[in-house]
């Protein structure tokens, strides 16, 4: 008795370091991604009031969990990680006891599957940690309302106490998020799986489920007639009612085929993302080392803990068990087949690319049930069941950790950005539009680093009116940004909060690594081959006299976020010495270049090379000008013409004749003319 009980409590220990090993390993490296911004931004200058007017306009009932999150958490990276780790902990344990409560004797299955639903790889935003750090809660709560609902039928003497638990954890999650009404159909099934147990008789049965269903039928009808009819839809509509009334069955045709596709692609495909291995010939790479001896660690430790300490993990197997697989797949196809209604009638597709794998939430649990039943089903000896098992749940570990690196390196990114910012703009004029064509980033909107450059440029906001905008031009031109021209209003709504200024006001930059931020300057970069050509176009609005040079105190990114200053290496030179070419002061820009040259820095984008040359033209030093010309030439030969207009525009700066004949001569060099 104790030996199971040391097993049966061993399991949540067991679940947590599966998911350190799978999403805890890179915490420290991770930050704050897509919606995770504008929240946390919201909630540390706006607090509890920002919360609950910023949630109201498409899910206000999920500031709730907001609220309680954020008054308990500090605007730090780690922090949310940790959280979102052991909510989506907390659902997994969910799953685990909820499924106990239905099939006590089948505890070996119910480890897997708890295991594979905490594991499943077909989501994959999970370094989202405000959005999901707050949204596995939820699905923690929608998961316990199921289990509280099957042990109030198996403990009538306390029905109603765990039947209102279950209705009030249910009613929370489901009034905050839709994404789990399609699997409220489950319901049903469930109930029915369990009164087999004691009523034998059909129709009673039927009767029975019913009955124990309906608090949570009017639970869901109550929510689904406010959703409709009272707060309607304010963001994603429902096209597929329009779509019936014009061709009902062409539509019943496209949503059969893609029902069974989204099913497929989330309950089965998904799988087959575990198998995306890395190069092995990049085992010279830190982290894709890392990934392999994960995955060497995983794979005896899982199998020693599946074989040997898993609950069930001694219990034989009985005839009932192949019945149990067949109920297994046909719960899960069954599952699979309801979750998908709120993105089905709302036509958002389903994938697993980010940012539609988060629809992939409600797949989940059906995609384990799959798995587990079919597993159970076509393999008889446990050893080749535990064995298959453990294989996927390493391999699963280990994808997560590539997909956390694609995250850790995209937080690097931002940081670098925002810091070669600071650099070159210290301080930005109030209404600053800043603007960019695109940038290196796959889980960042512009609305996303609008929060963080407000955050940066007006750490002391606390109104409804944001000074500062970060404008994708490919999204925001002909909508907030009406046309390259001057004087035009700005407006831009975010969230609750506005944007309100002019094109006048704009200030165009591009961001390409391995290349530094550059802030663009009409008068030198309107031919520049280095720029895109939608910047090239957005030139016209760009006025550098929105930096401010020198101010009293210098903008720097939130260090409890962002850290400690970098190191200042390449990119803090170039960015600097910018910004004294700016104001003129060449001697200052060839100081910092002497400082990067000799302290060993080069450029990775040669054009860089470009503004150092200009500066050692402008104090006379002509022959370092020219080697560094020629060294750009050479590199990139797309540059010669920007080279030839550099030379052009510092050579009126050379007074000596002797200075001026050596820089016709490389000019001459390198295919130049003066005239």
């Amino acid at each position: 008795m104790l030996k199971r009980l040391s097993r049966f409590f061993t399991f949540p220990v067991v679940l947590l370091f599966l998911c350190i090993a799978a999403y805890g390993l890179l915490i420290p490296a991770l930050g704050f991604y897509w919606d995770d911004w504008p929240m946390i931004w919201f909630a540390d200058k706006l607090g509890i009031p920002g919360i609950l007017e910023v949630l109201s306009t498409d899910r206000p009932f999920l500031a709730g969990v907001y609220i309680l999150t954020t008054s308990v958490l500090q605007s730090i990276p780690y922090q949310w990680q940790i959280l979102a780790l052991l909510s989506r902990w907390l659902t997994g344990i969910a799953v685990w006891w909820s499924l106990l409560q239905l099939w006590p004797q089948h505890r070996r299955q119910i480890t897997w599957i708890a295991i594979l639903f905490t594991l499943y790889p077909g989501f994959k935003q999970q370094p989202i940690s405000v959005v999901y750090g707050n949204g596995f809660i939820l699905y923690a709560m929608y998961i316990f309302s199921l289990g509280l609902m099957l042990l109030a039928i198996r403990r009538p003497a306390r029905y109603w106490w765990y039947t209102l638990l279950g209705l009030a954890s249910y009613a929370f999650c489901t009034f905050s998020t839709e994404y789990y009404v399609g699997l409220d159909l489950l319901r049903p099934v469930l109930i029915l799986i369990l009164l087999s147990e004691s009523i034998p008789d059909w129709r009673t049965r039927l009767v029975q489920t019913l009955k124990h269903w309906l608090p949570y039928l009017v639970v869901l009808a109550a929510f689904l007639f406010w959703r409709v009819f009272i707060f309607k839809f304010p963001t994603y509509q429902p096209v597929l009612v329009e779509q019936a009334t014009i061709s009902p069955f062409t539509l019943l045709f496209h949503l059969a085929n893609r029902i069974l596709q989204d099913s497929f692609l989330s309950g089965w495909l998904a799988w087959a993302e575990v198998f995306r291995f890395p190069n092995l010939e990049d085992l010279r790479v830190l982290n894709q080392a890392l990934y392999w001896a994960l995955v060497a660690v995983s794979l005896p430790l899982v199998w020693f803990y599946l074989h040997r300490l898993a609950p069930g993990a001694q219990d034989a197997d009985t005839p009932h068990t192949t019945y149990f697989s067949g109920q297994l797949i046909l719960l899960g196809i069954f599952t699979l087949l309801i979750a998908g209604w709120p993105f089905w009638i709302t036509d958002l597709p389903i994938k697993l690319e980010y940012p539609w794998d988060r629809f992939n939430l409600a797949f989940m649990l059906g995609s384990s049930f799959l798995i587990v039943g079919l597993i159970d089903w076509l393999l008889r000896v446990p050893v080749q069941k535990i064995t298959l098992l453990t294989l996927v749940i390493a391999l699963s570990i280990g994808a997560h950790f590539q997909n956390s690196n694609t995250y850790r390196r995209e937080w690097d990114l931002q940081k670098e950005m925002f810091w070669q910012l600071v650099w070159r703009a210290p301080e930005l004029k109030p209404g600053t539009l800043l603007m960019t064509n695109k940038l290196p980033f796959a889980y960042y909107s512009d609305n996303s680093l609008t929060a963080p450059l407000n955050w940066t440029y007006a750490p002391d906001f606390h109104s409804t009116d944001i000074p500062y905008y970060l404008a994708f031009t490919e999204v925001r031109l002909g909508r907030s940004i009406q046309a390259y021209e001057e004087n035009l209003p700005v407006q831009q709504a975010y969230r609750t909060t506005s944007f309100n200024s002019t094109t006048s006001s704009g200030l165009a930059f591009q961001f390409q690594p391995p290349g530094c931020v550059r802030i663009l300057d009409p008068a030198i970069d309107r031919e520049n081959p280095a720029i895109h050509s939608e910047l090239q176009s957005a030139m016209v609005i760009s006025h550098l006299g929105q930096i401010v040079v020198d101010p009293a105190g210098p903008a720097r990114p939130p260090q409890a976020i962002f850290g400690d200053e970098p190191a200042h290496t390449w990119c803090y030179y170039y960015e600097r010495a910018d910004l004294a070419r700016q104001q003129g002061d060449w001697s200052e820009a060839a100081r910092l270049g002497d400082e990067a040259f000799g302290n060993g820095y080069a450029p990775q984008e040669p054009s860089e090379l470009i503004l150092f040359a200009e500066a050692y033209m402008h104090i006379g030093e002509v022959q370092h000008a020219g080697s560094l010309y020629a060294q750009a030439i050479h590199t990139s030969n797309a540059l010669q013409s920007e080279v030839c207009r550099s030379i052009k525009r510092s050579v009126q700066s050379i007074n000596d004749p002797e200075k001026f004949d050596i820089v016709a001569a490389y000019s001459n060099e390198l295919q130049c003319t003066l005239d």
